[in-house]
């Protein structure tokens, strides 16, 4: 059931709840088969938390007159993205039948509630349409909506992610192309691999994308690799910018202008970004500010992999080793830089390996210090989608 469909069931429960009283099971068998369904188990939940008597405006009698003109109500996912529980699913993974089955499975039979699936990876391949020339080529997934509708029937919260400025494809027309300068006479040359973030051509062909994956019924929409490349200190390149804007400028005006255009239908927007973000001061020089990019976000994720981060950070002889002091050390500055806005961090943990070898026990230690951070939610990360199950059953 996508989240239009269950808003308006629930819209029709709370109306009913009011008309027919609080007898959920007279209101289940009005007409309404949902007894014991998921949605009608969240009704339950959502009409738990309503205060009535903000509802009643006025009187007339001994039965009364209830005005419902005021009410505001608030789309099921929109509560449930408050403790997300989630994993990356890749193109491939999703495209495959067996594979995305086993997926759906581990996430049913674990304390996991949302999935991220790829809408256009890093290399510009965008996975489930064929409306977008050479883009679409390798599109792996055969139908979006249905595979949204059916995590949703299981009570999973759906995002989409859509890598934005990294795109070889794109980025082979020069027009579309972030730009460089080389060497001391600035000769320009142009990227085989990055986007221009200046670009409004760049931006609108990235929202067309984004606005026909919210049309088949995502939760949320993430933005990844919202940023421009990093550069090595020794590189003779230097990034070509806009006077106007500097790089985090351009950043936040593409997000200002994403909200603006898109057709959002109470669709969420977030943005993943480096781990090193929630520590140092600025942009990193990549235009990434999360002080100024979280006011125009309903959820940020920094990447905290502790396996990408160099030895004595935090005072950790070896970082990867030590999972927890990673997590939560990022995370306590990141509370620090966004003050009362700290209720939309949401990062990303890692579920991969690579000099330290990772399990059940170094997932734990991860999840335990997002929530020793008080910090609600939080994503698993594989690049191959194949994840350390064991670590996210029971968890308490």
């Amino acid at each position: 059931m996508n989240k239009q469909i269950r808003f308006v069931v629930i819209s029709v429960i709370v109306f009913s709840f009011f008309t027919l009283g609080n007898d959920f099971n007279l209101l289940a068998n009005q007409n309404f088969e949902l007894k014991d369904t998921p949605i009608y188990e969240e009704a339950k939940l959502e009409l738990a938390e309503f205060e009535i008597d903000q509802f009643f405006t006025s009187f007339e009698g001994v039965e009364g007159r209830i005005s419902l003109e005021n009410v505001e109500l608030v789309a099921p996912h929109i509560s449930q993205a408050q403790n997300i529980k989630g994993l990356y699913i890749s193109g491939w993974a999703a495209g495959d039948q067996r594979r995305i089955e086993r997926l759906m499975n581990e996430v049913e039979k674990s304390d996991l509630n949302a999935v991220v699936i790829d809408l256009k990876d890093a290399a510009g391949r965008i996975t489930f349409s064929k409306d977008f020339g050479a883009a679409s080529q390798d599109a792996m997934i055969r139908d979006l909506q249905e595979l949204i509708a059916e995590f949703q029937r299981r009570g999973v919260y759906t995002i989409g992610r859509q890598v934005l400025f990294k795109d070889a494809i794109l980025a082979q027309q020069e027009e579309h192309a972030l730009q460089y300068y080389i060497g001391e006479e600035e000769e320009i040359i142009h990227s085989e691999k990055w986007t221009d973030p200046y670009s409004d051509d760049v931006w609108n062909y990235n929202l067309e994308i984004a606005q026909q994956a919210i049309d088949l019924g995502l939760d949320e929409l993430k933005f990844d690799y919202i940023r421009f490349p990093t550069l090595s200190q020794e590189s003779s390149l230097t990034i070509r910018e806009r006077e106007e804007y500097s790089k985090s400028e351009i950043i936040i005006e593409f997000l200002k202008y994403a909200n603006q255009e898109l057709d959002k239908q109470d669709t969420l927007i977030s943005a993943d970004v480096f781990g090193l973000t929630t520590t140092i001061e600025g942009d990193l020089g990549i235009g990434q500010d999360i002080t100024k990019m979280v006011e125009h976000l309903d959820y940020i994720s920094p990447m905290i992999y502790p396996s990408h981060y160099s030895p004595r950070m935090y005072g950790l002889a070896n970082p990867d080793s030590a999972p927890y002091q990673v997590i939560y050390e990022s995370l306590a500055d990141a509370r620090e830089k966004l003050g009362e806005e700290s209720y939309k961090l949401r990062p990303w943990l890692q579920d991969f390996s690579m000099q330290h070898r990772y399990g059940e026990q170094e997932v734990r230690e991860q999840i335990e210090a997002v929530k020793d951070s008080q910090v609600s939610g939080w994503l698993l990360w594989n690049p191959r989608s194949v994840y350390t199950i064991d670590a996210v059953i029971n968890d308490k």
